[in-house]
């Protein structure tokens, strides 16, 4: 069978035989550089879902999130003190204004701007989507529905000129018509964006990054497999034609050598840049942005209560949902219950190197930092929550005693009244800067990961034709010889 196959393909001379085994060898080198392209391209592709693709489609229809969330915030606080004339300061035919347009109007409107660009950016990011598009003009039609219902409660708010936390009844409806919108339309279908955006971030970085691994330990293999083939060929020649050494072909095994080292060596890199920007990047800034918008529509929750009486009960129990998934105490039963346990929770994290006694969004950082021996940042941030949930039981306190008017100014700044309170503030600033911070180890590794890259866009193919030049180098003399 053998003798049939050497006749064949005419192996029985030492020219086939040795064009046999140069052919075996750069067969051998093509896919090995092959592989290693495809395991690259894999980590390229890893990097840009992360941090191009995908990961800011994520980001940015969380920002429709947060924007929106604190629009509403500017509309309670508004209803709240009392403010709808500022707010519905118009401009006049002239071009001047006709009266000084308050602050919360002005941040209102660039939130969103601020929403609507967002929510723009989502749509070209998914304009192969055609479910997410839908979802998005969804969401910007709703909020055009939005903005008439503020605009009618802020009307009927001014006509009746009410005091201090005490909101008319026609006004309350329109409230309650646009807090609907808001809560049962809006901010759901922003939620759903950011829930589905994110199983794609999942599927984007997790299929690459297995394909990386794997690929890597392809390339050992296979350029062990180069290295055997390149010593076949050599010990074929060196007895055949009673030469030692080529010099050509051990340059090629120098090559190949080096190659499969540092194509090995930049997959496990790449692989850890890749996990970095997932890990302890994008996800907490995905987690903490949730968080964050979370806390806003909180803040809203708990004044919507003084503002619509007859809701009152629904609204403390979305507060209560609310607070729970961003700490959650498994033992709490309402929030009376809740601030009790928060504070003993709270305190032992600060004091206790044991294993973290809450869940929720906050019980993801804290085991994470805890595993990392970076306790005191997470704590800072536990510490301005607790304070902001101390400041919530003041208010409620106050509006159980009728004293709506004091609940209400508990609720905002003591100085500047449309501005939420600085325990809120505070820890809004916190979540803020752990925000930036982990974006930044987002920026940081693409940027690293991709730089890493950038050079072997032209080093593989060039390796791979100089490896293939001195394989054919070692053994065209030996050829010419039987010419």
């Amino acid at each position: 069978m053998s003798g049939r196959l050497f006749r064949l393909f005419r192996l029985h001379t030492v020219p086939r035989r040795v064009q046999a085994l140069t052919a075996v060898v750069l067969l051998a080198i093509f896919v090995l550089f092959t592989v290693t392209g495809v395991a690259l391209l894999d980590a390229r592709a890893a990097l840009r879902a992360i941090g191009h693709d995908e990961g800011p489609m994520v980001v940015a229809t969380n920002d429709v999130y947060l924007a929106l969330s604190d629009m509403d915030a500017q509309v309670t606080n508004v209803l709240l003190t009392g403010a709808e004339d500022e707010w519905l300061c118009d401009v006049d035919m002239d071009g001047g204004p006709s009266c000084a347009r308050s602050l919360p109007r002005y941040f209102y409107d660039i939130r969103r701007e601020d929403a609507q660009r967002a929510a723009l950016q989502a749509a070209r990011l998914a304009e192969d989507d055609p479910v997410r598009l839908r979802t998005v003009q969804s969401v910007l039609d709703g909020l055009h529905l939005y903005d008439q219902r503020v605009q009618a409660a802020m009307e009927r708010g001014r006509a009746a000129d009410h005091a201090f936390g005490r909101l008319p009844e026609d006004a309350a409806a329109e409230y309650r018509a646009a807090t609907k919108i808001m809560t049962e339309d809006l901010l759901p279908k922003a939620n759903n964006l950011t829930l589905a955006g994110a199983a794609d971030v999942e599927a984007s970085y997790g299929d690459p990054l297995s394909r990386m691994k794997s690929g890597r330990i392809w390339v050992l293999v296979l350029g062990l497999t180069v290295l055997v083939a390149l010593a076949g060929l050599q010990v074929y020649l060196a007895k055949r034609f009673r030469r030692v050494i080529s010099l050509f072909l051990v340059a090629a095994a120098l090559g190949t050598t080096a190659l499969t080292a540092a194509a090995a060596s930049l997959l496990a890199t790449e692989a850890d840049y890749v996990q970095m920007a997932k890990e302890d990047g994008f996800d907490p800034v995905l987690r903490l942005s949730r968080t964050r918008a979370t806390g806003k529509s909180l803040n809203a929750d708990r004044i919507r209560a003084l503002l619509d009486p007859a809701d009152a009960d629904r609204y403390d129990q979305t507060y209560f949902e609310k607070s729970q998934a961003m700490l959650y105490i498994r033992e709490a039963r309402d929030l009376e219950s809740y601030y009790a346990m928060l504070d003993a929770r709270v305190a032992r994290y600060g004091g206790d190197p044991h294993p973290v006694s809450f869940g929720g969004y906050y019980g993801v950082e804290a085991t994470e930092a805890a595993g990392r021996g970076q306790q005191a940042p997470v704590d800072t941030l536990l510490t301005r929550y607790r304070a902001y949930q101390q400041n919530d039981r003041r208010v409620r306190e106050l509006a159980r005693a009728g004293k709506l008017e004091d609940a209400a100014r508990t609720h905002v700044d003591p100085r500047w009244h449309f501005l939420s309170h600085p325990a809120f503030r505070q820890h809004d600033a916190v979540l803020d800067a752990r925000v930036v911070r982990h974006q930044l180890v987002v920026d940081r590794m693409v940027r690293d990961g991709e730089g890493a890259l950038a050079p072997w866009a032209w080093l593989l193919p060039a390796s791979a034709l100089v490896i293939g030049a001195l394989v054919v180098g070692g053994v065209w003399p030996r050829l010419v010889e039987y010419r």
